[in-house]
């Protein structure tokens, strides 16, 4: 990705750390649950993101994020 600047003031660089964070951190979740026994398909995904979003201290990464998946959709 390029280090243009979006309108946020967060480069592409800054939202794609964002992404990449956000994966290796749902990672660690699943194999804590597998670790523990429990079994990953019974989670219910939709509840955990809610609870992550809510955990955000500063969402405008991820509004960004979701304004950038919203304008390659169309």
């Amino acid at each position: 990705m390029s280090q243009r600047q979006n309108m946020s003031g967060y480069t592409s660089e800054d939202i794609e750390n964002a992404i990449l964070s956000g994966i290796v951190k749902t990672l660690q979740i699943m194999k804590d649950v597998r670790e523990e026994g429990d079994d990953l398909n019974s989670i219910d995904f939709d509840e955990v993101i809610e609870m992550r979003i809510r955990d955000m201290t500063d969402r405008s990464i991820y509004d960004a994020i979701q304004c950038v998946e919203n304008s390659n959709e169309q």
